[in-house]
């Protein structure tokens, strides 16, 4: 029997830092059935179930929906909010509930499962609801479980997780066969069915196609086929909105679209009939559209529907004197620009956290602004409640900060000696500066004044003398490693790749056990989540710390927070968008997907576990790493700058990681999985991307006592220059 295959997603699939999303059209010309979409987790919604939800159905994929049941939740609140998403339009297929959470929460076990379904099966009486699992996480929370109690699952039918194998373990209360869905792979082509993460979820529906749309009521239903071929004449758009492009094909530029039970000619079609040249019946608009969304209509030439009321003008360009007024700031991770004001305009770029774009126009009504960002080189229509005004930008005084010098036209050594003295002068009389630790790479500022002794510099700035009896030369140029002790148990190091692209990764490995370390997260002034923003180098600075990397994510507040009162010295107000904790205050109390990392009072280094009290906690973006494994599934976006933090198998070692980005030949940055490969080959058995892009930065303390850049951040398209962002990750060593 040839069983039905569908693809589950969830906002895994998309890559948010691109234009486009789930491309549902070619996951159905790749043979899915129907697709599965996460609806979200805990009390938060999946940022891409509203957009998926109805992408697929324009695609005519039947839909059903899953939501991750967290135990650290309420039961009761999570099928509400799971509910509030779907506007009355529940899909054709079942609501699944997914148990196979272990975060130990108070909601664990399955009588609060039994709260979830019970509530669930209130607020939807008349829909069916199914229950996924995996074989033996269902065994082992059912084990002691009262078989009366187990057999209430079997009014549900069952989607069962079982990766290589045959056919599906099926547990009780099901019998064997006694399946409706089997998730057999999570390692599918994810390319193939039109996502952008690598892999992807794939499962058999148990029966074949004539039992699958008799089960869900489709056998009437007519499900838009991209490779049907529609008879040529008079056409009816039958979507809310259809792009017109300019050629027959995804990647064309949109020139125009027709909206639902529009009137259309056609005048033409490419070969397989796919698309068709269409115009309208004014004549105001001619080009080409998906076929699978017009539906022939037979007769004369029908009156011409009424035209839709047109799009509000754009308000004029404001005078002069208010120009001042034009300057807004991105809120969101990345912001699409489209051609026109509204969602049915193709997007042509974005726009990114924290960048500054110039207003040149808008809707009447405010919702859309057409923008230009600070080089001129985008300009377009983006959502008005993504965009902050912050007035028109002030010239950036240079950064205070100094970046460690590149040394690429000097020779190195590597220490070859457990500790190498830094004298004043070349002589074994002069005063002791300082000292280099063996296997330490330094720069030559002079090897050729003397030949017994050579100056060299440290990463902190420190420069001296160094007898030349204890150093390898290592050659002209910087080498493609780099390795140097900044004090006892934490390293630094540095390595150059160059595949699949160029890339520079920076590295501080902290070794925990590690006498007199002292870890800070950015302080909150008040009881409050809104922080004044920061670079990391003045967090580094202010709190005299040794080591600082850029934190988790932030929003900018609205206009009504004047930031000369909340900030009187300086930056901007921002609330934290996940936990935080520092120094035993938890100042961002909620907690969301992303993953947390718990720094206890010594030192002791947890990811989403919490371990007594909380002391220091900051909020990443995703886990990269798990296991010692790159985590499946994760989107293939494009590359750009990255931090990260990474913990060893033994939680002994710490890893603070940041990846260079946007610097063409230099370092261009890189994915998620490749950020995973690269943590990996540093030991790290557990990894947590952080806030990226324009914020990626990490300092050390110079000799002087001011902050030292070891890498090279971009903001806003300058390189060198830092991002000023809410909470941040420091390390200071007691002397």
């Amino acid at each position: 029997m040839a069983y039905v295959i569908g693809p589950d997603v969830s906002f895994y699939q998309d890559d948010p830092q691109t234009p486009q999303g789930i491309d549902f059209i070619k996951m159905r010309k790749a043979g899915a059935g129907y697709i599965i979409i996460r609806a979200g987790q805990n009390l938060w919604a999946d940022r891409d179930f509203k957009a998926n939800w109805r992408e697929s159905k324009l695609a005519g994929l039947p839909r059903g929906s899953y939501w991750f049941y967290d135990s650290r939740a309420d039961p009761k609140k999570q099928a509400e909010l799971w509910v509030s998403l779907f506007d009355g339009d529940f899909g054709e297929l079942p609501l699944w509930c997914d148990f196979e959470d272990n975060y130990g929460g108070s909601f664990r076990g399955w009588k609060h499962w039994y709260n979830f379904i019970e509530r669930l099966k209130a607020l939807t009486p008349n829909k069916e609801i199914g229950v996924y699992t995996a074989y033996y996480y269902w065994l082992e929370n059912m084990a002691g479980v009262p078989t009366a109690s187990v057999n209430y699952f079997k009014q549900f039918p069952l989607w069962i997780a079982n990766y290589g194998t045959n056919s599906p373990l099926v547990p009780k209360p099901w019998t064997a066969n006694e399946w409706m869905l089997w998730q057999f792979t999570d390692n599918g082509n994810g390319g193939i069915y039109g996502v952008e993460s690598g892999n992807i979820d794939l499962n058999y529906f148990n029966g074949d196609e004539a039992a699958f749309r008799q089960r869900f009521g489709l056998s009437e239903i007519p499900i838009p086929d991209p490779d049907t071929q529609p008879e040529s004449g008079m056409f009816r758009v039958t979507v809310p909105s259809l792009k017109v492009r300019n050629a027959p094909s995804l990647t064309a530029p949109q020139i125009g679209s027709i909206l639902l039970n529009e009137v259309v000619e056609e005048i033409g079609a490419n070969p397989g009939r796919t698309w068709l040249n269409v115009r309208k019946l004014d004549g105001s608009l001619t080009g080409w559209s998906f076929s699978a969304y017009l539906q022939r209509i037979s007769g004369t030439t029908p009156t011409p529907t009424p035209e839709p009321e047109p799009e509000p003008e754009p308000t004029p360009e404001p005078p002069p004197d208010e120009e001042d007024e034009n300057w807004y700031r991105v809120t969101a991770s990345s912001l699409k620009v489209r051609e026109g004001p509204g969602l049915t305009f193709d997007s042509i770029g974005l726009v990114y956290f924290g960048e500054l774009v110039e207003k040149i126009g808008a809707t009447s009504d405010g919702t859309w602004l057409n923008i230009r960002n600070t080089n001129g080189t985008l300009t377009g229509w983006s959502a008005s409640e993504y965009l902050i005004s912050v007035h028109s930008p002030v010239p950036e005084e240079p950064p205070a900060t100094t970046p460690v010098p590149d040394h690429s036209d000097r020779n190195w050594y590597r220490v070859n000696t457990v500790t190498l003295n830094m004298r004043e002068t070349a002589s074994t009389s002069a005063k002791i500066l300082g000292t280099v630790l063996k296997n330490d790479t330094i720069p030559a500022l002079d090897d050729a004044s003397d030949p017994s002794w050579v100056k060299v510099q440290r990463l902190d700035g420190l420069t001296g003398w160094c007898s030349k009896s204890y150093l390898v030369l290592l050659g002209n140029g910087r080498p493609t490693s780099i390795r140097q002790s900044l004090v006892s148990g934490v390293t630094y190091l540095r390595k150059d790749l160059t595949t699949p692209r160029p890339n520079v990764v920076h590295v501080i490995a902290i070794d925990l056990q590690t006498a007199k370390l002292e870890f800070l997260v950015t302080p909150s002034p008040n009881t409050s989540n809104v922080l004044c923003t920061r670079v990391t180098s003045a967090f580094l600075e202010e709190f005299k710390l040794h080591v600082a990397i850029n934190g988790g994510y932030f929003s900018y507040m609205d206009a009504s927070i004047d930031p000369a009162t909340y900030c009187p010295n300086g930056g901007l107000p921002v609330r934290v968008s996940d936990y935080a904790a520092s120094r035993g205050k938890i100042y961002s109390p909620q907690k969301t997907a992303q993953p947390v990392i718990y720094i206890g009072q010594k030192n002791q280094v947890t990811v989403n576990k919490e371990q007594g009290r909380v002391f220091n906690a900051i909020a990443g973006d995703r886990i990269v790493v798990n296991g010692g494994a790159v985590v499946k599934n994760l989107a293939a976006n494009a590359p750009n700058p990255r931090t990260a933090v990474g913990l060893n198998k033994n939680a002994r070692w710490l890893t603070l990681m940041v990846v260079d980005g946007r610097l063409p030949g230099y370092s261009e940055g890189v994915t998620f999985p490749e950020l995973g490969e690269i943590l990996i080959s540093f030991g790290v058995h557990t990894g947590v991307n952080m806030d990226g892009g324009g914020s990626s930065t990490m300092a050390i303390k110079g000799i002087d006592g001011k902050a030292r850049i070891l890498n090279s951040p971009v903001d806003m398209a300058k390189p060198g220059r830092e991002r000023a962002v809410a909470n941040h990750l420091g390390l200071f060593i007691r002397p």
